[in-house]
């Protein structure tokens, strides 16, 4: 046996050191010391000149909570809850009938259909949609030559043109975490509810719906933390009336020059999915020990 094999044998505590430290020191570099910058620069000011002056303070965290951004937040809440619910109830048939009806030979063909978007830009993808949804898009046209409207229906620059895209664009996130869990689901589970006299629609309430709750909520943290820092989707198909919370910390840094109120604003965000994240693990790891 090499002796280097044999030296990382005997120190197991090493062996694993080193095949970690390249991703530790790529995620300190890149991503700690960033972070560790920005939360600095956010108790600082902006100088006259747009750039950063280091008089320490908590004045952008104050001016955060001022009534005008207060409800940008709610707006940007409210949008990534409703894309949440929309992505639920749109994916849940999706996973069930690929984990629970379709058979193997075409599960692997229909899942690589539900990823293929991501091998497009999501810049692109939202392009797409802004020819759609415009006064001479897809829509307006097709409803048009059916003269079920007389004039085109104003869908671009509106709330339900960023519920739309960030639909689009977050469906997958909620489609895979679901599948995973119904296809790893006990299939004896169903056979023993409809012998006990349960039709499909009460065995899918009392056993599939309860079992597959992890994947749900999976998918959901996934989905609303994604849709509450998006600023691609509302920019593009939302305009200034629709302005959410990745917009705000955008212009902050690229149009007003403002980066001490754009760190505050994005640590307040952190801060946001972070508290998000932890209220959920105490619930999911109750359903899952309560599953397995």
């Amino acid at each position: 046996m090499p002796p280097l094999v044999q030296f990382f044998r005997r120190r197991p505590t090493l062996s694993t050191a080193a095949l970690l430290a390249g991703s530790l020191v790529w995620l300190v570099v890149f991503f700690l010391l960033p972070l560790a910058y920005l939360l600095a620069v956010s108790f600082a000011q902006r100088s006259p000149y747009g750039t950063v002056q280091w008089v320490l303070g908590l004045g952008n965290y104050g001016r955060a909570f001022q009534p005008l951004y207060l409800e940008i937040y709610w707006r940007s809440c409210a949008i990534a809850l409703f894309t949440t619910a929309l992505c639920a109830v749109l994916s849940y048939p999706v996973a069930y009938t690929l984990a629970l009806r379709v058979s193997a030979r075409w599960k692997s063909t229909l899942l690589l259909l539900v990823v293929i978007p991501f091998w497009t830009s999501f810049l692109i993808r939202t392009y797409a949609w802004m020819v759609i949804l415009r006064a001479e898009g897809l829509i307006n046209n097709l409803l048009l030559d059916l003269h079920l409207i007389h004039e085109p229906l104003r869908l671009l620059y509106t709330p339900l043109a960023v519920l739309i895209g960030l639909v689009y664009g977050e469906l997958p996130f909620m489609i895979l975490p679901l599948y995973a869990v119904l296809e790893r689901m006990d299939r004896s589970l169903l056979e023993a509810a409809q012998d006990l006299g349960a039709n499909r629609w009460r065995t899918f309430w009392k056993v599939t719906l309860p079992l597959s709750a992890p994947g749900l909520a999976a998918g959901g943290l996934l989905v609303f933390i994604a849709s509450l820092g998006a600023f691609i989707t509302p920019d593009l198909l939302g305009g200034a009336r629709t302005l959410m919370v990745g917009n705000l910390i955008q212009n902050q840094f690229a149009v007003v020059r403002d980066q001490p109120f754009g760190s505050a604003v994005a640590f307040l965000l952190t801060a946001a999915a972070l508290v998000v994240l932890l209220a959920s693990l105490p619930s999911a790891r109750r359903t899952t020990r309560e599953i397995l």
